[in-house]
């Protein structure tokens, strides 16, 4: 009950700021703040403590992993000084590093959690077809080999609804459950570029990397179907297919 308490006196002082950020992944060992790595985490808690003279801390809605990329990631923090919101992205890029920025600021209710407010969130994942490109080399997977597309589609399908994903995320990972529901998942291609989409209620670690990997196993004929259908059922890591590269997945979008 003081818990309670305390809560309620303390948003009455503050006001929750919502930040939608984009980031290259590249360079930081994740969005995860870490003692001894670079985060984008800890490089947004440093601009915003400087900005208001006091320590801010930041609250993702998704731990993006080493090298991974975000498009809109969600965060939110609070604050007693009345900083004009229209005014805060501008200040606050000024003080980040330029592989990470701030694409708007906005006031929420005291109520607002960029984490556990999440309904779903859609990633991306950008193949390349074709021999490894020095420009390329940290914004996209490659792969130059012969995948059969229309195999990965129907590996997709499979995907779709809920499962139990324990086969299709990094071991050892820390959750109460590996039941996941995917809303939708399609392959597109542009070019040379395979990408594939992810949308779904929540993502457990390397899941994304580990359901693209095991798409191209079966484009390349290194696993059939019916192998993945057994790695949903069993839940069974060796039967599902690899983890691709961290630089081909970017965070796209958070839904509330």
């Amino acid at each position: 009950m003081l818990g309670i308490v305390q809560r309620k006196v303390y948003n009455f002082y503050m006001q929750r700021i919502k930040l939608v950020l984009e980031y290259n992944g590249s360079k930081f060992c994740g969005w995860q703040r870490q003692k001894n790595a670079r985060s984008v985490q800890q490089e947004v808690e440093k601009a915003l403590s400087k900005l208001f003279g006091k320590q801010i801390t930041v609250v993702g809605s998704s731990r993006t992993d080493a090298k991974v990329h975000a498009m809109a990631q969600v965060a939110h923090f609070d604050c007693s000084q009345e900083i004009p919101v229209s005014k805060i992205a501008v200040a606050v890029n000024s003080l980040l590093p330029d592989d990470v920025k701030v694409l708007c600021a906005k006031k929420v209710g005291n109520d607002f959690h960029a984490r556990f407010d999440v309904k779903k969130k859609t990633y991306r994942y950008y193949l390349y077809k074709g021999k490894k490109n020095a420009i390329l080399n940290d914004l996209v997977a490659t792969c130059d080999f012969p995948l059969d597309e229309s195999a990965m589609q129907q590996c997709l399908k499979l995907f779709v609804g809920k499962h139990n994903f324990k086969a299709f995320c990094a071991s050892g990972a820390q959750v109460k459950s590996y039941e996941r529901e995917i809303y939708d998942a399609r392959l597109t291609k542009k070019g040379k570029y395979l990408i594939f989409e992810f949308t779904g209620n929540g993502f457990m670690q390397h899941m994304v990397r580990i359901l693209v990997g095991t798409c191209v196993d079966v484009g390349r004929g290194a696993i059939p179907l019916q192998q993945v259908q057994a790695a949903l059922e069993s839940g069974k890591r060796a039967l599902a297919g690899k983890t691709m590269q961290p630089q081909g997945l970017y965070l796209k979008k958070i839904y509330f």
